[in-house]
């Protein structure tokens, strides 16, 4: 299934989340920048109050583009420990860009202006543009769940079958509109997959 952009995809999801609609005690948390437009329709669509929660990846020395763990906006942090080992990166490494990750995204919620929701009690309804590996998914529903979230509800357009089972240790429900066996990139499931603006998530943000 290729769906035309991430507001579509938005719309087949919360015909599938349907009956959390109109609840006191849910909310809505997309993952930034991709996950915004597709957790904007759902919220709209089950008139539920909209959050983001940002996790970044931490990356490795030796290539920038490849990750060699994650750090979620409230300092806990998912290591590979295999690829640490293997490069032999220190833990000072980790610590120091664990930091630096920290303080751009303390800055990009300032620039969002987007106050964080207490999630002690709620049902959060997680969601993301797609999955690839899982890990961002997998640390962003542990650290909402330590944060208190009653339930978690991880809810995508798209990922591959291997990333589901991950994802399943922790949330309580996981709801996807295609689960492709030939799955490479997220990308090649959307005709429209640019990268979003800041002012384009902002947008968004200010209009729910």
């Amino acid at each position: 299934m290729v769906f035309s952009d991430r507001f579509e995809a938005g719309e087949l999801l919360a015909q599938k989340l349907q009956e959390y609609a109109n609840d006191a005690d849910t909310i809505v948390i997309a993952l930034p920048r991709g996950g915004v437009p597709v957790g904007y329709v759902i919220a709209k669509q089950l008139r539920l109050p909209l959050d983001i929660f940002f996790v970044k990846k931490i990356p490795s020395p030796y290539n920038p583009e490849a990750a060699i763990g994650a750090i979620s906006e409230s300092g806990q942090e998912y290591i590979n420990e295999r690829a640490v080992m293997m490069l032999n990166v220190s833990r000072h490494y980790i610590d120091e860009q664990k930091a630096k990750i920290l303080q751009k995204i303390a800055q990009k919620r300032a620039l969002y202006n987007k106050p964080r929701m207490n999630v002690r009690g709620k049902r959060v309804i997680l969601v993301d543009d797609g999955i690839a590996t899982g890990a961002s998914m997998y640390l962003a529903a542990k650290a909402l769940r330590e944060e208190g979230a009653k339930e978690v509800i991880i809810a995508v357009p798209v990922a591959p079958p291997d990333s589901l089972a991950l994802l399943r240790e922790v949330a309580d429900k996981v709801v996807v509109v295609d689960v492709p066996a030939d799955f490479m990139a997220v990308g090649q499931f959307y005709r429209d997959f640019h990268q979003l603006e800041d002012t384009e998530v902002m947008e968004l943000l200010q209009a729910i």
